[in-house]
């Protein structure tokens, strides 16, 4: 109804630091807005979360929240940020030069 929709991800120790989910991230992205006609796309990452929070900023989400003890992790509850990305302002859409890290 909203033309809206969540992204989550976990990826393997080992498959770490290859760019790998960032590039998925990137092609779901992308696939959100130009296959399906959507116009945002969310991610929620847990807020001391370096490596899992540096793929929405290297792709130019926006952080838009803190939300409070959102995440149930290891009988913990957890702070999350909320990124959110809107179609017009994606930077791989056509007509838009691509900027920051690909």
């Amino acid at each position: 109804m909203n033309r809206s929709t969540s992204i989550g991800y976990w990826l393997a120790a080992e498959a770490e630091g290859r760019g790998l989910m960032t590039a998925a991230v990137r092609m779901l992205v992308d696939h959100a807005f130009r296959e399906w006609g959507l116009h945002r796309v969310v991610i929620e990452v847990v807020a001391d979360d370096a490596r899992s929070r540096a793929i929405p900023e290297r792709l130019g989400f926006r952080e838009e929240a803190v939300l409070r003890e959102a995440k149930l992790l290891r009988g913990r509850y957890e702070d999350a940020i909320l990124y959110a990305m809107l179609a017009p302002d994606w930077p791989w859409s056509p007509g838009r030069e691509a900027t920051g890290s690909e």
